[in-house]
């Protein structure tokens, strides 16, 4: 039977690291792409127009979307309620049917059956 070598785990991946660094031409490079699309993005945002525009009416959105959700949560709780209604009066339904069945039962005479054994 081969021997298993039990190494903890602090070790598991200790072979797999990327040991070799990068060389300071390539970190240059990805330095300059990294300006050039930050530059870019800037020139993007530049001529976007209406720019404040923009952000005021994204600042109504929000308030309208809040609004609604206000009101979805309004609405629903009217529901619930309403539902909750039709419950306790399909209870008290079924509470006086089973009350003047037992009543009925306790009044009426009771008829002599043969019970078998």
């Amino acid at each position: 039977m081969p021997k298993l070598k039990n190494k903890s785990k602090q070790y598991l991946f200790k072979n797999k690291i990327n040991l070799i660094r990068k060389s300071k031409k390539e970190l240059i490079k990805e330095s300059l792409f990294m300006i050039l699309f930050g530059l870019f993005l800037l020139l993007v945002i530049y001529l976007i127009p209406q720019k404040t525009i923009l952000f005021n009416s994204f600042k109504n959105n929000i308030l309208d979307i809040f609004n609604n959700l206000f009101e979805i949560f309004f609405y629903t709780l009217e529901i619930l309620i309403v539902l909750l209604i039709c419950l306790a009066l399909l209870s008290t339904i079924f509470l006086f049917i089973g009350s003047f069945n037992r009543f009925l039962k306790v009044v009426s005479p009771k008829s002599k059956k043969y019970k078998l054994r």
